[in-house]
């Protein structure tokens, strides 16, 4: 498994994979299960407004923004906690950071991101589970779905996936530290103008065979960049 350092805005760093299909295809268990109920409810809702199928008009508005966002909030949080689930299957790892930063600085950088990632997540699973203690049976006579519910529960699976990632590969995986231009090369386009920065990231993504590379750096820069 090969794992990124990349650099972001601000001078940060982040961690950053992308799992092969097959790799991913292979896997099951909650993560699977997760990511497959969170698109039957996505479609789902998308099926319930382009029929109309509410109450009222007033009830559509409130209702329908409340249940997309919570849906499009939880599949956007599953979409960033993939590299530590993935972690948790990996006997071996690559961590492959910009050439102009050396080697035991990026796994110092790395190993402590780790760290805070493992603390980070066990307190928000705690917190999470009791969330679903609380809103599971207070919602639980509203028809339809239980979505508050269901938010909650999937992030507390999914803060435990990502929890058991960082410490496997704090305590339990084999890494191998390598350096990488294309990554250097990140740090310098981050202060261009947004369109020029684009393109040069985008050609970087490909040099590097990551697809989602260019769009998950941007995520990383101040709006104001």
């Amino acid at each position: 498994m090969d794992v990124f350092l990349v650099p972001g805005g601000e001078g940060r760093y982040e961690l950053y994979c992308e799992p092969r299909e097959v790799e991913q295809a292979e896997r099951g268990g909650f993560a699977s299960r997760l990511l497959r109920r969170l698109r039957e409810l996505m479609a789902s809702e998308q099926a319930e407004r382009e029929s109309g199928a509410r109450l009222s008009e007033a009830q559509t508005g409130w209702v329908a923004r409340a249940k997309a966002s919570l849906i499009r909030g939880l599949a956007e949080w599953v979409a960033e906690q993939r590299l530590l689930w993935h972690l948790r299957h990996q006997q071996t790892a690559s961590l492959i950071h910009p050439a102009d930063l050396p080697s035991n600085r990026a796994w110092s950088i790395a190993n402590g991101m780790l760290q805070r990632d493992q603390d980070h997540h066990r307190v928000w699973m705690v917190v999470d589970g009791l969330a679903v203690l609380v809103f599971g049976p207070l919602f639980f006579f509203v028809p339809g779905p239980n979505l508050i519910s269901w938010y909650f529960a999937g992030k507390m699976g999914g803060h435990w996936l990502a929890f058991r990632g960082a410490r496997r590969g704090l305590t339990a995986v084999e890494w191998s530290v390598q350096s990488s231009e294309p990554l250097r090369e990140v740090r310098q386009v981050l202060s261009l103008p947004p369109a020029e920065r684009q393109g040069r990231l985008r050609a970087i993504a490909d040099q590097l065979q990551l697809e989602h590379l260019s769009r998950f750096v941007e995520r990383t820069l101040p709006e104001s960049c």
